[in-house]
């Protein structure tokens, strides 16, 4: 084990992709050190650069920034991994932001049983195993935050997602069930699930790059545009940092309105 820090450490997964590297920054800015998965390649959005990059510039600011590659978090061992190496090299965990989840969709008696498979793998089982790794240390030291990244669609049900929001709502159902079972133990635990966000994921999978399909996208959202990383990533660290452990339990819908 490394020597111990003081700042707090923050977990956060795949982060050289969605709303990682803006959390990043986000968090060091608000004095934690950090511990990154990250998929093998390290490659983040265009323009971005690659995830040592993103940790040179962490470090920059005076973080302590480890890096853990590659590692499975659909299963029970690589989750138990990044949370082990945060501890072995930091000392402590303080909080854990977990991404999960694959985007399946069309109609129910079009879907396969491998997508079936698929969709619980890494939208039920990434959650639970998730929670499972992160929740001993934390309850042990008796304060900390988790949060976990499920979908909006799992709070409103549409034709054309269903073994998608179904298993998103049954994540959401389990990350607010833990909740409330470790109110009392000092540690909270939250699900955000976001929908119409400004990202390359959403944009391709939309349609969104053209301009004329985005203008029709951003009408089917109540606020009548789309969401940004930077939104995303004060919203989360508000539940993430520790300035809100009065919110637990809870789902909360990052979706410009279209969902609650």
């Amino acid at each position: 084990m490394t020597e111990a820090t003081s700042r707090p450490v923050a977990l956060i997964t795949l982060a050289n992709g969605y709303v990682g590297p803006a959390l990043s920054r986000r968090m060091v800015t608000g004095g934690f050190d950090l511990l990154l998965h990250t998929t093998a390649s390290g490659t983040m959005v265009e323009g971005e650069g690659s995830i040592d990059d993103l940790a040179e510039e962490l470090r920059a600011q005076g973080a302590r920034v480890e890096l853990v590659t590659d590692v499975d978090l659909t299963t029970a061992e690589g989750n138990q991994a990044v949370v082990g190496a945060a501890l072995e090299r930091f000392g402590r965990l303080d909080a854990a932001c977990f991404v999960t989840g694959v985007i399946i969709t069309g109609r129910f008696l079009d879907n396969t049983v491998e997508q079936w498979e698929k969709v619980k793998t890494t939208n039920l089982d990434m959650v639970f195993h998730a929670l499972q790794a992160a929740l001993p240390p934390l309850v042990a030291a008796g304060r900390g935050q988790i949060v976990v990244f499920t979908s909006a669609a799992g709070a409103r049900p549409e034709p054309r997602v269903s073994i998608y929001s179904s298993t998103r709502a049954g994540a959401n159902a389990l990350v607010r069930a833990v909740g409330l079972e470790h109110a009392a133990s000092g540690v909270t635990v939250n699900a955000i699930g976001t929908n119409y966000m400004d990202f390359p994921g959403f944009l391709a999978a939309s349609g969104a790059n053209d301009p004329e399909r985005r203008v029709k996208i951003e009408a089917q959202v109540p606020a009548r545009r789309l969401g940004t990383m930077d939104e995303l990533a004060e919203f989360t660290a508000v539940l993430l940092d520790g300035r809100s452990r009065f919110q637990t339990g809870q789902f909360f819908s990052f979706s410009g309105g279209w969902s609650t």
